[in-house]
């Protein structure tokens, strides 16, 4: 599944990136979307495999959380 990591290597976001792109409803003559979530910079995507936890939150198959509490 796709995730990115933020430029120090943290997950940021499991899943596609909501870029919150929108056209102003009051400027007709807007040309370009507007980009109201970017994707951090430094920012890397990457294909890793995603489990259901413990929770039915959504983790890295890495991440010991994954398994709950010990």
């Amino acid at each position: 599944m796709k995730v990115f990591f933020d430029a120090n290597g943290k997950l940021i976001n499991i899943g596609e990136w909501d870029y919150a792109i929108s056209f102003s409803d009051e400027d007709e003559s807007q040309e370009f979307p507007l980009i109201g979530n970017p994707l951090p910079a430094g920012s890397v995507e990457s294909d890793e495999e995603v489990v259901t936890g413990w929770d039915g939150g959504l983790y890295l198959a890495t991440d010991p959380r994954k398994d709950g509490p010990t």
